[in-house]
């Protein structure tokens, strides 16, 4: 009774590395646990089963005790209102991750303040989820700490999941000592039989005014009535403990015994099948080292760190939403405090993958080089192309959050890209595929112009342009250079083509003479002189992927290997970016914005380009990423592929997936987690219309 509603009094309390600044403040809370439900605007929404989930008079308490919602009040006084940005350290941070940063360092507490909570002062945790040693290593830790500072968040604290790890083992001991958990020897695929029948018997609920299929009912296993359930389940807690520590001690083989959860094996949520929270693991964790053998789950930490650092609202995406009473019933069981969840969608970019699973094949299979590639949608990927934190936050500031699932195009982001880079990117030449022109030109004649950002242009006999920019034969459409044709160098002078050398079949050189001044040609061409041109490689960037809806089934045939990256290694550039040696942006006039690459050296200058200029006529206007036309070709060259394809094996290449039925439908992602009802629905419709198209295809 002395330790309801009360946390600091446990015995685990001391030994949490929160307790050190998770400490009783000055002043009065910030009011946001009065806030009503539908006024909350960080509110979840509404759960078949768990409507009015721990509200009480309109106001979601989430299930806290009174005692447990004053200490939470008194440790977060002084209007604190705590979020959390928790990613695990087996990959690099994503755009996606960009904007949950913002809405757990920014968005959410401008959400609540515009809902009129006044007394308010936000601060976020920086928090690795590092529970998966096999997956983690010191190089992605790295790079989400230069990732986060890089972007301008700054953490109220760091803190690891692995710190924590004497704490969720002494809390593991209280569940077990209470009946709630269990050791368990089941294998992987005995507890999936289990979980089989389970699912079986809540689908069997659904038929009330019709007699359910023969193949469910006998998959249900109606004659065995704990056929569902561990065998392990009701063992003694002093054996269970008993075996728990032995775990620890490193008795057991790596998948002899786990502790599962004793949750609701008859509910319809499979996420409330009896969890596993600690397994065995002989790997060296890399942040924690070798003191450890059993390691906990997601699913088990998740919430309990949470609650241990008082965070107040636990925002997640949408596929954590059927995880929403998992996480509170670990909370109940250790009468812990519970934060409030708030579920937003997942950013989904066209002409993008986002999926960890994806980006690390990518990575793995050298389709890239790199997590840091300037094609990957990582922040270190969009850093090295150009892309500055203001404009992905402000592009983050413009998509906003949502709860419906959609595709946000890719010129979006592009657009702001722009934006940050127009007024403060200095304006140069450079010249891609050069074409040497000899200019009739008097030394005497010879000048310098001033164009803009301080750079001067030296115009003299010897000059480039680029080779797009000349035809042999001209076209009204056409705006470059011809035979007999006039334009304007740039910031300098109108010259005229007179000739052409030859070299077989391809243009060498130009030779051209000073035009008439009055006249006023359309063409405006960059260029520049031998005396101011140095030697670069210019990369150009396109869509890493062909179509803008990729395809789970055939997303590595839509990968764009042609034309992603365009090299080019002859291409010279103004001196002046021989001195810059920051990766500063630039304009490259009628090419496009770039940046200085880290595999410049300064005898071989690298940029690759952040993004094209606006449509201009020039070089540049190409429109980016496929035609109508080429679209249609992948579309019919995936019908042909999956033509051949065997509907039973459609969905095995997938990442996704990780178990399938006998006929090949996925019944659970690639975490282990069964599917929900209505996605394995849509599944099997995608499977008969494969099976159709395949039988079609055969010989008769």
């Amino acid at each position: 009774g002395d330790l309801a509603g009360k946390m600091q009094v446990r015995s685990w309390w001391a030994k949490s590395p929160s307790s050190a600044w998770v400490k009783e403040g000055d002043g009065e809370a910030s009011g946001v646990w009065s806030l009503r439900k539908n006024a909350d605007p960080l509110s979840a929404r509404s759960l078949v089963g768990w409507e009015d989930y721990g509200v009480e008079d309109g106001v979601q308490l989430c299930g806290n005790p009174a005692g447990l919602l004053a200490e939470h009040a008194r440790l977060n006084a002084g209007g604190v209102v705590r979020t959390r940005f928790p990613p695990e350290p087996n990959g690099y941070l994503h755009i996606g991750h960009a904007k949950s940063m913002n809405m757990n360092f920014k968005l959410a507490f401008a959400k609540l303040r515009a809902a009129g909570v006044e007394r308010l002062e936000g601060e976020t945790v920086f928090r690795y989820d590092d529970t998966n040693p096999a997956k983690e290593s010191h190089e992605f830790v790295d790079s989400l700490r230069r990732d986060v500072a890089w972007m301008g968040w700054e953490p109220v604290r760091v803190t690891h999941t692995s710190d924590y790890f004497e704490t969720l083992y002494e809390m593991a001991l209280e569940l077990v000592d209470a009946g709630k958990a269990y050791a368990c020897e089941q294998t992987a695929a005995e507890i999936e039989a289990c979980r089989a029948v389970a699912k079986a018997r809540a689908s069997l609920r659904a038929f009330v005014d019709e007699a359910p299929p023969p193949q469910l009912v006998a998959e249900a296993r109606l004659d065995e009535p704990k056929a569902h359930e561990s065998p392990y389940r009701d063992r003694p807690r002093e054996e269970s403990r008993r075996m728990f520590e032995q775990m620890r001690r490193g008795v057991y083989d790596e998948g002899r015994v786990t502790l599962r959860l004793k949750m609701d094996t008859d509910s319809a949520n499979f996420n409330m099948f009896d969890q596993v929270a600690y397994r065995v693991k002989f790997v060296e964790h890399p942040h924690v080292g070798d003191a450890w053998c059993v390691y906990p789950t997601y699913d088990y930490t998740h919430c309990i760190i949470d609650s241990l650092e008082h965070v107040d609202y636990s925002i997640c995406t949408l596929e954590f939403e059927t995880r929403r009473e998992s996480y509170y019933w670990v909370l109940d069981a250790l009468d812990v405090f519970r934060p409030r969840v708030f579920e937003m969608s997942r950013l989904n970019i066209s002409y993008t993958v986002l999926s960890k699973r994806k980006l690390t094949k990518l990575v793995e299979s050298g389709v890239v080089r790199g997590w840091d590639d300037p094609r990957m949608p990582t922040i270190s990927g969009l850093r090295r192309r150009g892309y500055s934190p203001a404009a992905l936050n402000a592009f983050c500031d413009d998509v906003g959050v949502t709860r419906n699932e959609n595709l946000i195009e890719y010129s979006r982001l592009q657009h702001f890209a722009r934006l940050d880079l127009e007024p403060r990117a200095a304006r140069r030449m450079a010249v891609k595929q050069p074409l040497p022109i000899e200019l009739a030109l008097d030394a005497a004649a010879e000048a310098r112009f001033e164009a803009l950002s301080g750079m001067e242009l030296a115009l003299t006999s010897e000059l480039f342009i680029d080779r797009a920019d000349f035809r042999l034969e001209d076209h009204p459409d056409f705006f470059g250079l011809a035979p007999g044709k006039v334009v304007r160098l740039r910031h300098a002078i109108n010259i005229r083509c007179d000739d052409v050398v030859m070299s077989g079949d391809v243009v060498a050189s130009l030779r051209c003479s000073v035009a008439d001044e009055s006249l006023e040609p359309k063409g405006k061409l960059h260029w520049l002189s031998r005396a101011d041109a140095v030697p670069c490689e210019l990369r150009d960037y396109d869509h890493l992927f062909l179509v803008p809806k990729i395809d789970d089934l055939i997303w590595e045939s839509q990968i764009n290997r042609d034309t992603s990256e365009l090299v080019y290694p002859d291409a010279l550039v103004h001196k002046l970016m021989r001195d810059e040696t920051e990766a500063v942006a630039v304009q490259f006039e009628r090419l496009g914005f770039y940046v200085r690459d880290p595999d410049s050296a300064h005898d071989k200058l690298v940029f690759n380009r952040t993004v094209e200029l606006r449509a201009s006529g020039g070089p540049a206007a190409k429109k980016t990423g496929p035609s109508r036309k080429e679209q249609q070709a992948a579309q019919l060259a995936k019908k042909n592929l999956m033509r051949s394809v065997d509907p039973r094996d459609m969905f095995r290449n997938s990442p996704d997936y990780s178990k399938f039925d006998d006929d090949g439908v996925p019944t659970h992602d690639n975490d282990g987690q069964p599917l929900a009802k209505n996605a394995i629905k849509k599944l099997k419709k995608d499977w008969a219309k494969q099976k159709r198209l395949f039988d079609a295809a055969q010989p008769a």
